[in-house]
């Protein structure tokens, strides 16, 4: 009886941890390398960079992307807003679309 307390101590302490995960994984830093923001950079059309990796091995979701001269973060995809965290947009760059923390598309506003 006693191992089988400790077994479930211990399988609701691993739920907790992963369910805890997926929330701070999303939007944590993701180095991009020099020749991917090279290719980004020659890709835009404006002043501001913006660059997606769909498949970054440091992502849980393996998306990340750089908004408009942010840092870049790991994201994941989505269709509309409500498929994005509570604090982000989904946004759309070329034919990708991704959430984007909120103080990241208008930092003036999330302020």
């Amino acid at each position: 009886m006693r191992y089988l307390v400790v077994a479930a101590i211990a399988i609701g302490a691993l739920t907790a941890s992963v369910g805890a995960c997926d929330t701070t994984e999303l939007f944590h830093e993701c180095p991009l390398s020099d020749s991917i923001v090279a290719a980004c950079e020659a890709e835009s059309t404006t002043t501001e960079l913006t660059c997606v990796v769909a498949d970054h091995p440091l992502c849980e979701e393996k998306i990340c992307a750089a908004w408009r001269n942010s840092d870049p973060f790991c994201t994941q995809a989505c269709s509309v807003n409500g498929d994005c965290p509570e604090g982000s947009t989904c946004e759309t760059y070329l034919d990708l679309a991704f959430c984007v923390p909120a103080e990241i598309v208008s930092p003036t506003i999330a302020q």
